[in-house]
């Protein structure tokens, strides 16, 4: 499903990324990465193993965002897909980033 442009140009994206994703720091490096890209949102572990993430931004920073959570190269974190779906159901949901625990 292509991204949904909204009418104050947000968009709401959700991720779910597998590979080794738990337990190597990566939600924190999602936090960076987030922060860096003017992301709003959450990042939270999945009992299967993967990680969901939900942004909030504008399209050029979600695809920015999009580029850098998908990793290989950092200590441990091991990428494998990123299945990714785009809606407005969540505008003016969030405030900031956050890990969820």
């Amino acid at each position: 499903m292509p991204m949904q442009q909204l009418l104050d140009g947000l968009m709401i994206a959700r991720y779910v990324v597998h590979g080794v994703v738990q337990g190597v720091g990566y939600r924190a490096y999602v936090k960076s990465c987030a922060l860096r890209h003017g992301i709003r949102g959450t990042v939270q572990n999945q009992q299967d193993g993967s990680v969901l993430i939900v942004a909030q931004a504008q399209k050029d920073s979600l695809e920015a965002f999009e580029r850098s959570i998908d990793v290989s190269t950092l200590h441990g974190v091991q990428v494998m897909n990123i299945e990714k779906s785009y809606d407005s159901h969540a505008i003016g949901e969030f405030e900031d980033f956050r890990i969820v625990k």
